[in-house]
């Protein structure tokens, strides 16, 4: 039987998903802003849709708005999002979506990319540039809000795409894609697919090796079983360069144990390299006491002759040589200390009188009054 080919394939995870989700995606999605369709995109991813719409009912009513969602630590938030399957990378998503929106913008107001006349990879491009999410998140803000024809992938959505062999490494090596399923499901019905995919692919999120899942993908491709669902590598092993061969040293010790049979080591024999030739004629060892410095010799110093007087030869006065002139010996007088000298009060000075030219007015003396004639009593009349 020959392998079925991709779009045979996808065409068939058509028919599965739509027959194990009926009634999934048939209504409309509600009327959200750009911002909040990418917020409740963050709660989806991996989860179903019951658990997202009650994590968001929980965010519009325990926080005033989304600036104070941005500002609470991952933890506070990861304590409001408990429904969720992995509420601590829930939280983790908003918080940075948030808070590239908001360094890019400073506000959180997305609804200018709602204009008509930009393409569609556009609104990809400033998105990622602003860092406002997962690629789910942008893929499903795209097709939700921005009316693309995009078909959003999750990582329970991953999975499967995996099994039945559907992806393949974009060119940057970022993020896995799978091509052609845009042109297999039409835009009409993409809304109805993607919410029908995804619920059916967030039901084994948790158990991606459920023998009931694993028997539905094999009736699609046979060889489904023996794939895997986790991611490939970055790079294959084909592209990648070959590592550098890296030359490490070895010790001397380990020389000598490598050649001795019975020791645990390589087998192999390593020869220790060749000794450099001694030279014939030894150069003389050198001596290993230095050479004390001479002492300088002292010479014994000369000890003054003393010559004791007699008492029959005097000691002679020195003759004066030439006649020397007797000069008076100055009298240094000390000054006296503060404790001998008298207490001297000093003496009032009288002040000069100036003298004035011209002639000099006779100075009248005051006529004597005798005390007895001013003490007599005046007779009355």
């Amino acid at each position: 039987m020959a392998a079925p080919t991709k779009n045979q394939k996808i065409a068939a995870l058509v028919k599965l998903v739509k027959n194990r989700s009926r009634g999934v995606g048939l209504a409309a999605p509600p009327q959200r802003t750009v911002l909040e369709t990418l917020m409740y995109a963050a709660l989806l991813e991996n989860a179903t849709f019951d658990k997202a719409e009650l994590a968001y009912t929980v965010l519009e009513n325990y926080y005033i708005d989304w600036n104070e969602i941005r500002v609470c630590s991952v933890r506070e938030l990861a304590d409001t999002l408990t429904d969720l399957p992995n509420p601590e990378a829930a939280a983790e998503r908003i918080r940075k979506a948030l808070q590239g929106i908001f360094e890019k913008m400073y506000t959180f107001d997305l609804e200018e990319m709602r204009k008509k006349g930009k393409a569609l990879a556009e609104h990809f491009k400033s998105l990622e540039a602003m860092s406002a999410g997962t690629p789910y998140m942008i893929q499903y803000t795209a097709q939700v809000a921005l009316d693309g024809h995009v078909i959003p992938l999750d990582e329970a959505s991953l999975r499967i795409m995996r099994r039945l062999g559907l992806l393949q490494i974009s060119s940057d090596r970022k993020q896995e894609i799978c091509v052609g399923i845009d042109r297999v499901v039409l835009k009409k019905h993409g809304l109805t697919f993607a919410a029908q995919l995804h619920h059916f692919a967030a039901g084994y999120f948790d158990v991606p090796d459920d023998p009931e899942l694993l028997s539905q993908l094999s009736k699609i491709d046979p060889e489904a079983v023996n794939r895997s669902w986790t991611p490939p590598t970055a790079e294959s092993p084909s592209s990648a360069q070959p590592p550098k061969p890296t030359v490490i040293p070895i010790p001397k010790q380990e020389h000598e144990i490598a050649g001795k049979p019975g020791v645990s080591g390589s087998s192999k024999k390593v020869t220790p390299a060749a000794k450099p030739a001694e030279p014939k004629s030894k150069p003389a060892p050198p001596s290993k006491l230095p050479a004390k410095p001479a002492k300088p010799v002292k010479k014994p110093a000369k000890k003054p002759v003393l010559v004791k007087p007699t008492a029959k030869t005097p000691k002679k006065p020195m003759k004066s040589v030439g006649k020397a002139k007797k000069t008076p010996a100055k009298v240094t007088k000390s000054p006296p200390s503060k404790k001998n000298m008298p207490s001297k009060k000093p003496v009032p000075t009288k002040k000069k009188s100036v003298m004035r030219k011209g002639p000099v007015k006779p100075v009248k003396k005051p006529k004597s009054v005798s005390p007895s004639k001013s003490l007599r009593k005046k007779k009355p009349k």
